[in-house]
């Protein structure tokens, strides 16, 4: 009994650690069963990087069907793909609130808000306008000032 609810446990937090997208369940469904979660998260790779690990796990005995196949590499491209250099340029009027998170540095609620100033005031024409979005660190935008694109 104790170990039906360990396992039940352990389930539900690696269920809980993939982010919400299509193809998550086909990925639980795959991968869950050799990997621990946390083995999946913490990789971080291209999508041809993916598709050849995936095809590495169908030829080590990894069951996924054909068709479930570009799924999981789309899935799994899309959450887990390179981090963004902090050295690339940031195209600040057309960045989702994630990679402006990743490439700046920004806190989930800080990036959140740059994209809803953008979408109620228009795009932004210069670093400087960035540190008017309410709740924004202005030093963070400073310190990447020659890399952001408008």
């Amino acid at each position: 009994m104790l170990l039906a609810s360990l396992i039940c446990v352990a389930f539900a937090v690696n269920a809980q650690s993939l982010p919400p997208g299509e193809s998550k369940a086909l990925v639980q469904q795959h991968c869950e069963g050799c990997h621990a979660m946390k083995v999946v998260t913490s990789k971080r790779a291209s999508r041809k990087q993916w598709s050849n690990i995936v095809d590495q796990m169908v030829t080590r005995g990894a069951e996924i069907p054909d068709d479930d196949i570009p799924g999981v590499v789309d899935y799994l491209a899309k959450n887990f793909g390179p981090l963004p250099s902090r050295t690339a340029p940031v195209y600040v009027n057309t960045a989702t609130a994630d990679e402006l998170s990743a490439a700046l540095e920004l806190s989930s609620k800080e990036s959140a808000s740059v994209v809803s100033y953008r979408e109620q005031n228009g795009n932004f024409r210069d670093w400087k306008d960035l540190t008017k979005v309410p709740g924004i660190d202005a030093k963070k935008i400073e310190a990447n000032k020659d890399r952001i694109v408008f």
